[in-house]
């Protein structure tokens, strides 16, 4: 079986249950605990009522894992805890139940602490204090809410509240690991991490959650709250590009992102990216403890199956591929263009419809009939390929691929 233990995180897994209706207590955060992951974080006390889940369109899309997700108008979960005392109590509690090889990661202020003013730095300097001595292995900062990085022009300067309250808190707490979230809405991730890292965190979290308004057209009947953490499968492109472009700038400093991991595709693509560790909250809160288990036992099955024995192995492989040397990635687009080029109609196939013609910027398809024909002036760019809905003009793009980078790193 692969191997899932993370050493830059020193976790069995690289699965990090984020703040969020699933963590939101001793009781929520034991619940998925359940679900054996490298890590959970502890809904930071403050925040305010947890959020309804609202999963666009299905939740057999969720499960099929492909989803939307933002916040419902359902009842809220409140929140029973109000005081640092019975919050470090929770943290107690929790140590004493959570197995042993399971870290406990809590979160530490909210960004409206900031807005409203007041003390707030000497407050999020006395919860790590005391939540470090209650038991929690990492304090998280969470700076990714919606709207965080949308605010620096109106209250702050977003990166460096980073460095500051991320100086500040390895300040109070210096021997416990810092771990920082961060925004990818209205805000450089590149330039975030770069702050983040300069004022000594352990480790950087970019995820995605924008402010979104998702609505049906019959809009009445929508059950999302405009501007209410937009998430989704849709995201996790946007997340691989910033872990990516991390990695390849000198960011070095172990990464835990996230944002759109519905099923373990989306796990592997962010961790192929160069992520040490992902982010599973919406499933987790969303799909609940039997989803994030089904996630983590797909992930290791896929490894297995693909010759990946360990996370070394697999964490950044995908890099060789945003990285590619131009020679080679001239090559590849080479081969698949003359294999588009050369490739004719499958005429028992073709049904006449007229897509490819719709599509063919060259004037090289015409309809003969109800059959279509390829023209010699074709440059084989691959548009009447992706529209064809019966595969009368298909190739193994894949296979064409793989073949044309294997040959060229014989």
């Amino acid at each position: 079986m692969a191997d899932l233990y993370v050493e830059e995180f020193d976790m069995i897994n690289p699965f990090v249950i984020a703040s969020s209706p699933a963590t939101q207590g001793a009781r929520n955060l034991l619940k998925s605990a359940a679900a054996r992951p490298g890590a959970l974080v502890l809904r930071n006390f403050g925040h305010g009522s947890g959020g309804g889940s609202y999963v666009y369109p299905s939740a057999k899309a969720m499960f099929g894992g492909s989803a939307i997700h933002s916040h419902a108008v359902g009842t809220q979960i409140k929140d029973s805890i109000s005081t640092l005392e019975q919050y470090c109590e929770e943290v107690r509690a929790i140590k004493r139940n959570l197995d042993k090889d399971i870290k406990l990661w809590v979160s530490v202020g909210h960004y409206s602490d900031i807005v409203k003013g007041g003390d707030w730095e000497k407050e999020w300097i006395r919860q790590a204090k005391e939540l470090t001595l209650a038991g929690a292995d990492a304090i998280e900062l969470h700076f990714n809410t919606p709207g965080v990085a949308v605010a620096k022009d109106r209250t702050f300067q977003y990166y460096q509240l980073v460095a500051h309250c991320t100086q500040m808190i390895k300040a109070a707490v210096p021997s416990t690991p810092v771990m920082v979230k961060l925004a990818l809405e209205s805000c450089d991730v590149l330039t975030s991490m770069r702050y983040a890292k300069a004022a000594g965190a352990t480790a950087v979290g970019p995820t995605a959650r924008w402010k979104g308004f998702v609505f049906d057209l019959d809009w009445k009947t929508t059950q999302a709250r405009p501007g209410s953490g937009y998430g989704g499968t849709q995201a996790t492109p946007i997340v691989c590009y910033a872990i990516a472009e991390a990695r390849t700038n000198g960011i070095d400093l172990p990464l835990f992102a996230g944002g759109g991991v519905f099923s373990h595709t989306q796990a592997l693509q962010i961790l192929m990216a160069g992520s040490n560790c992902v982010q599973i909250g919406a499933l987790a809160c969303s799909g609940g403890v039997s989803a994030v288990k089904n996630v983590i036992r797909q992930t290791e099955a896929w490894m297995d199956s693909n010759g990946y024995p360990d996370m070394k192995s697999l964490t950044g492989d995908a890099l060789k591929l945003f990285s590619m040397d131009k020679e080679v990635s001239d090559y590849r687009t080479a081969c698949l263009g003359n294999r588009y080029k050369q490739t004719q109609v499958d005429a028992e196939k073709c049904i006449g419809c007229g897509h490819c013609v719709d599509v063919c910027w060259q004037d090289s398809l015409v309809l003969e009939g109800k059959v279509a024909h390829k023209l010699d002036s074709c440059i084989g760019c691959g548009y009447c390929f992706q529209v064809c809905p019966v595969g009368a003009l298909s190739v193994d793009a894949g296979k064409i691929l793989k073949d044309a980078y294997e040959e060229k790193n014989r």
